[in-house]
């Protein structure tokens, strides 16, 4: 144990820190202001999805063809990337939303590594990071980047990049026109986000495979515009990677 350590040590046990999701005393080092046993009773996603937007389906009977059948709307609509998958079930309330909106509007920064490890523990057997050739994260306007202070899927991008020895593309994509907050049914997030990214330099992507980080997938509107642009400017493929996904 170092002098550092031994110093927060003394300093926890004046200051006691609550550990963000169950409010119980943390451990000198403990990821993200969470508790070791809170980050391992995070609810996962189950392995049974839709094989393009990774929608979670009833499990497929034993003997089936078809282990990862694609869902309807899927069928109906075929997605503009290849494959979307996440690491975390998002609901309207519980420990997984508590983190996402720490990390994007609590300024909890610190967040975002550990997280970011756990998007790569998560990966096998969801989405082989390996198979693409770089990261691109989805970009927030400006102002909105100013306002947080930094962006949430490219801080998750570079953690998950650093775990997966993959390049992060971070200019590759650029959001050129401020939206107002998703809501709405799914053709309405589409036209929200319409004509809100551009890449500006096509070489960047040009014949590349590509895999979107972002935070959370609620309707595949966002993701899907950003792939979208990105395979129209050159991309071979484009996958999607999220932290979390609405259920």
């Amino acid at each position: 144990m170092t002098m550092r350590d031994l110093w927060e040590a003394w300093l926890r046990l004046l200051f006691p820190v609550p550990c963000l999701l169950c409010a119980g005393p943390l451990a000198v080092g403990a990821a993200g202001g969470v508790c070791a046993p809170c980050w391992a009773a995070l609810p996962r996603l189950p392995p049974a999805c839709c094989a393009a937007c990774g929608r979670p389906l009833p499990p497929s009977t034993p003997g089936s063809e078809d282990p990862r059948p694609t869902c309807g709307a899927c069928l109906r609509r075929p997605p503009p990337y290849a494959l979307a998958r996440a690491a975390l079930p998002y609901g309207e309330a519980g420990p997984v939303r508590a983190l996402v909106l720490a990390l994007k509007h609590g300024r909890r920064r610190a967040l975002a590594a550990p997280l970011a490890r756990l998007m790569h523990a998560e990966a096998p057997g969801r989405v082989d990071v390996t198979a693409f050739d770089a990261l691109v994260p989805v970009p927030l306007h400006w102002r909105r980047r100013w306002d947080r202070g930094f962006n949430q899927a490219a801080a998750l991008a570079e953690g998950l990049g650093r775990s997966a020895g993959r390049r992060v593309l971070r200019r590759a994509l650029v959001r050129v026109r401020s939206t107002v907050p998703q809501a709405g049914d799914a053709a309405a997030r589409r036209d929200n986000v319409r004509g809100a990214f551009a890449v500006p330099s096509p070489a960047a992507v040009e014949g590349r495979r590509l895999l979107l980080i972002d935070d959370v997938y609620t309707t595949g509107a966002t993701v899907g515009e950003c792939a979208r642009v990105l395979r129209a400017s050159g991309a071979v493929a484009v996958g999607v990677y999220t932290l979390a996904r609405v259920t």
